[in-house]
């Protein structure tokens, strides 16, 4: 039995009712899903004149971006989804790393976006308005043969072809297969509650795993309505959006639901049932602020990896816990192993006792998992292996005969069980250095200090670091003017270990973000040296 592909239950979902209305952005305004299936494949059989496999995209949130996924499956080929938001290093790598030379855009996206490296690279773009102009006679009664019958080809195993975030190294390329996004959002289904008729605002870029998968595919393997809006920074269209098109659903970064919520009133938030969250951790301040503006409805916090196709765990509107994300969905199979000793676990080691005092145990704690949703390896074969093999019973070490182990991606996040079993993320492995004999988080450093300077208005402090010859410089980043004493002072106060003390405040007129609205890193640790001797 074949296995189905996201184009197959794209056919599935729109065969039905192909007059109703599907999709509605402000270029081509409400569309039904038989507009949208003409389209598709009108650009379809452009795309198949392109030689190479792979086809780049680089649009935002616009309903194009839907119909040139679905007009790269047509084609047969895999749609590489681009990040314009790169600095040129990064960018350059992306497109070297590629197996093609052309980028599927609009040409008006291209004007507001264009950069000199953008430019160079100018020979490489085609712009969708070219290919909806002057369509033969003959092409357009041929399209609307193949779309009445939607007809459709057999698919590459890769559904997308997805490049990590860059804030600490070079952008790694994920292939993500077509099982792994189906499966992804199969599960994702089973606790996240859609109605019938809901409708959920996409005004985020789908160059992110989440946008791609939650926003851009399930829409269409569902059917589900969606508005979109391309540019996130723009709060106040986002919020008429929200209410001309009645919206249900929002996901949304932390920073960009304080955004929107800054314009918003409870007017304007009526017919919101609940908003997805992820990416970041949800402060007080903004679980406050939705309370008064939806008091009773909810923000769902997301667990979620590029990797993983890319949901992990859900925090369902019924059984919410705040500042947790809940528990692993279904399908996963999920480990969480101290590090100290990996290999020797049960299932009692796996609900922590862990107070918010004892953070240093925290560091115990990492996440494993494994499911026909998670990838299977970075496209570059130079990159370490993502992948640690565990084994399924005792004793463990030393390895005994007989004994198997299965393959499991290692996130490198560190969380923890609570008594009733919800998972709480505390941070990120990669961003530790060493001090003295302790290794040293610097986003727990960072949550710590956002509890006193937190502003709901625009992000203000960063911590980055630097190590060299055994020696480790903790930095703040800071719009304001702030005094050294004052934060050790505070870190001491909330019980943050001696070893822990910044070393140096570097004012900054922003704090530099991604295109996803995270902190930047690899731009921060740029500005740290230190003094020659």
């Amino acid at each position: 039995m074949q296995k189905e592909t996201i184009i197959s239950l794209w056919k599935k979902a729109f065969s039905k009712n192909k007059n109703e209305t599907f999709i509605y952005d402000n270029i081509f305004w409400l569309q039904t899903k038989k507009d949208f299936i003409i389209k598709a494949y009108l650009i379809s059989d452009y795309i198949k004149k392109i030689p190479w496999d792979y086809i780049w995209i680089m649009l935002p949130a616009i309903s194009s971006t839907s119909l040139l996924i679905i007009a790269t499956y047509l084609a047969w080929k895999v749609p590489v989804m681009l990040n314009w938001t790169l600095p040129k290093d990064a960018f350059n790598h992306c497109i070297n790393f590629s197996k093609t030379n052309k980028i599927l855009t609009s040409s008006n996206f291209y004007d507001k976006v264009k950069n000199d490296f953008l430019e160079e690279n100018k020979d490489k773009f085609v712009f969708l308005e070219d290919l909806l102009k002057n369509i033969p006679k003959l092409k357009k009664v041929k399209t609307l043969i193949n779309s009445f019958f939607m007809n459709i080809p057999k698919q590459s195993e890769n559904a997308v072809i997805l490049f990590t975030s860059w804030s600490e190294s070079l952008p790694k390329a994920v292939a993500l297969t077509h099982e792994n996004l189906i499966e992804n959002i199969k599960w994702t289904l089973k606790i996240f509650e859609l109605k019938q008729y809901d409708k959920l605002l996409w005004f985020l870029p789908p160059f992110h795993s989440f946008w791609f998968t939650i926003n851009t595919i399930m829409p269409l393997i569902t059917g589900m309505r969606v508005a979109y809006t391309p540019d996130p920074n723009d709060a106040k269209t986002v919020l008429n959006f929200i209410n001309n098109c009645e919206i249900n659903i929002i996901t949304a970064t932390p920073t960009f639901l304080k955004m929107i919520m800054s314009l918003a009133t409870k007017e304007d938030f009526k017919n919101i049932r609940y908003v997805v969250v992820w990416a970041e951790k949800c402060s007080e301040e903004i679980f406050k602020k939705f309370s008064e503006l939806c008091p009773n409805w909810k923000i769902l916090e997301w667990y979620w990896i590029t990797e993983c196709s890319p949901v992990i765990s859900i925090n369902p509107i019924n059984n919410i816990k705040p500042w947790t994300v809940w528990k692993i969905i279904p399908c996963l199979d999920c480990k969480i192993l101290d590090l100290e000793k990996p290999f020797s676990f049960s299932n009692e080691d796996l609900v922590s006792k862990i107070s918010f005092n004892e953070v240093e145990v925290w560091w115990q704690w990492m996440i494993y998992i494994a499911w026909k949703s998670i990838f299977n390896g970075y496209m570059d074969e130079k990159l370490e292996s993502p992948f640690e093999y565990i084994p399924l019973f005792q004793p463990f070490p030393p390895m005994e005969k007989g004994v198997v182990s299965k393959k499991y991606y290692k996130t490198w996040d560190l969380g923890f069980l609570d008594s009733d079993w919800y998972l709480t993320i505390t941070w990120r492995l990669k961003r530790f250095i060493k001090i003295a004999w302790e290794m040293i988080s610097l986003p727990f450093v960072e949550w710590i200090l956002l509890e006193k300077y937190w502003d709901e208005k625009e992000l203000k402090i960063a911590i980055e670091a630097l190590e060299k010859d055994w020696n480790a410089k903790i930095v703040l980043f800071s719009i304001d003017n702030l005094e050294i004493e004052e934060l050790n002072a505070y870190l001491r106060e909330r019980w943050v270990s001696n070893l822990v003390k910044i070393s140096e405040i570097i004012k900054v007129e922003s704090i530099p973000v991604l295109g996803t609205g995270k902190t930047d890193y690899k731009v921060l640790k740029k500005m740290i040296s230190f003094d020659e001797k």
